[in-house]
């Protein structure tokens, strides 16, 4: 008989992913979830009577028999959880179910579980939930197939409309999909199923779907070698009462007997230790929810289980697992260490610094930072701590950021954190990491560029008014009209033919100076190395003489210029390029 099939969850935050799974198991885990969101990766194990209760009347209908021993039900926390269950080589999960809003369609999150299921060859099935919430929606069935016959036109209308428009944004991945009772070639096209968590509707067929998918294309896959080492990934590590370190793992091969050798991985490389228990939940129970475990001296695959050891230090969730007997405990480690070779990453010798609470998590968020072309320094599972802090502080402004994927700070780090201007970006969804940093990248990218825009002299044009000649020489103090642009202390000035004036000294409005005064103000201006009278008369024009290091900065942020600046940049341009074509050079 071949193993129960390893099944992943995945949709985008309130798609209904756990409210699924609670409507098989008949529990109420979503409840209690923090803002009744699933925060950590859960496991629960459903049995073949359990199977064949919900399909009921389909197994019947379609003259068919399960196969297969059960299913392990994964419950994801978005896709870089589903990235968790790795092996070396692709993804523990031999099939997967998309959860998709039927209002919302879509999302960023979908979407990125979509690639995440392509690339690691997984096929899925899309669950498209919350038909019930259709205008009309009539529930007297559990069965859809039922249900929809006794729908208006109008709802039938609207849900095909849902599922066409759903079919076009798969398509866009280049997934062919259709209603499941429409499609004819299960291999080639994905099949969408209707399904309301809420109710119930739908959820049979939905099973039924699965499990026909899993015992007629997956039978390769779900055997196993039950004599061979036991080969597993840590879904999650806790502190429990009375037995200290746990990891709940997933055993997708070989076998675990409690006599074994336990080897792990760590931030640090492979681990050993002596298994003191392993620890069944009830069939039907969430791994992480259930209180009441059964001890148990050897389990087979596919199945969810505790596993309590002796000093299993520095142990992380996403990490591979083997237990071995003394006789090919070498073996295990060598698996081990290869498989968490596969999970390395490159690093740059400048960029932000990473940190997530797993393997796979790290894995998830690198890939997509990589799409953003985004530089990283360093990489690593755990907490946020120091080090992490004052690399981040050594880089430039951009790269004073640190990515954080579902993890904490320190107390001790929050102290230099509030000391050192550090950036960090947390949350429990990629997307908005990597979104939130670029839209501060931008605000400081833009800070700089005009920071650096304060520091350059601008084009300017400037009247020097009648009767307002405060001082004739050292320095001549004018009375002067900015015609265009902006005109700072510091500026060279010079005619419109191109011949030197001076430079601009000080410039006061109102008898108070100002760093700077633009188009429309009336100021008085001081000129060094200028006399009125000699070289400027009143209502005479003068621009800004600007320089070779003025012009490329201006260049480099002519975004930043108003159009009149702009105008006036070629104008000045022009005119010192005729007095001397190699001014640019320097």
């Amino acid at each position: 008989m071949p193993r129960q099939p390893i099944l992943s969850v995945l949709g985008h935050v309130n798609a209904g992913k756990t409210s699924f799974l609670d409507a098989i198991r008949e529990s109420r885990i979503c409840e209690g979830e923090a803002g009744q969101i699933t925060q950590m990766i859960g496991a629960t194990e459903v049995p073949l009577e359990t199977l064949e209760e919900a399909c009921g009347d389909l197994l019947s209908q379609l003259d068919t028999e399960i196969t297969i021993p059960g299913i392990m039900f994964i419950d994801t926390p978005g896709h870089a959880a589903f990235s968790s269950l790795r092996k070396r080589g692709g993804s523990i999960s031999d099939i997967g179910i998309l959860m998709i809003d039927i209002e919302e369609g879509i999302q960023p999150q979908t979407e990125e579980a979509i690639k995440i299921l392509k690339e690691s060859d997984t096929p899925f099935i899309v669950a498209l939930n919350k038909v019930d919430l259709l205008n009309g929606w009539r529930s007297e069935s559990e069965l859809f197939s039922k249900a929809i016959t006794n729908q208006q036109d109008h709802v039938q209308q609207e849900l095909d409309t849902k599922i066409y428009e759903l079919m076009g944004e798969l398509n866009e991945y280049d997934i062919v999909a259709d209603r499941f009772d429409r499609v004819d070639d299960f291999q080639s096209k994905v099949s969408i199923v209707p399904v309301s968590a809420e109710t119930g509707v739908g959820l049979s067929e939905l099973l039924m779907v699965a499990t026909g998918l899993s015992q007629n294309y997956l039978s390769e896959r779900l055997e196993t070698n039950q004599d061979g080492i036991g080969k597993a990934t840590v879904l999650e590590v806790s502190e429990q009462k009375g037995r200290g370190s746990t990891a709940d793992i997933i055993l997708y091969d070989g076998k675990i007997n409690k006599d074994d050798k336990l080897v792990y991985g760590t931030s640090e490389g492979v681990e050993k230790t002596d298994i003191r228990a392993l620890l069944e939940p009830k069939p039907l129970t969430e791994i992480r929810e259930d209180e009441e475990y059964t001890e148990v001296e050897k389990v087979e695959p596919a199945a969810g289980v505790k596993i309590s050891g002796r000093d299993m230090n520095g142990i992380i969730s996403g990490a591979p697992v083997r237990t071995a007997s003394e006789e090919n405990i070498e073996e295990a480690e060598k698996e081990t260490r290869q498989e968490l070779r596969s999970a390395e990453y490159e690093t740059e010798t400048h960029g932000v610094v990473v940190k997530a609470d797993s393997l796979g998590s790290l894995e998830a968020l690198l890939r997509q930072i990589d799409q953003e072309d985004i530089d990283v320094q360093k990489a690593e599972v755990g907490d946020i701590n120091k080090d992490d802090i004052i690399k981040a502080a050594d880089e430039e402004k951009t790269n004073q950021a640190i990515f954080a994927f579902n993890v904490d700070t320190s107390q001790k780090s929050k102290d230099l954190l509030n000391k050192e201007d550090v950036e960090v970006f947390q949350s429990q969804v990629i997307y908005e990491i990597i979104e939130a940093y670029k839209g501060w990248k931008e605000k400081m990218e833009r800070q700089n560029r005009e920071e650096k825009l304060s520091n350059t002299i601008r084009p300017a044009k400037i009247r020097i008014m009648p009767d307002h000649v405060f001082r004739s020489s050292n320095p001549a103090v004018v009375g002067t009209e900015v015609v265009k642009g902006v005109i700072k202390p510091g500026a060279s000035l010079m005619t419109p033919e191109g011949e030197k004036i001076g430079r601009v000294k000080s410039i006061q409005e109102q008898n108070e100076s100002v760093d700077k005064a633009s188009k429309g103000m009336e100021i008085a201006t001081s000129i060094s190395n200028a006399t009125v009278g000699r070289g400027i008369e009143e209502g005479d024009i003068l621009l800004t003489d600007i320089n070779s290091d003025d012009y490329r900065n201006l260049k480099e942020l002519k975004d930043l210029l108003t159009e009149g600046e702009k105008q006036l940049l070629d104008q000045i341009t022009d005119i010192k390029d005729e007095k001397n074509p190699h001014w640019k050079l320097g």
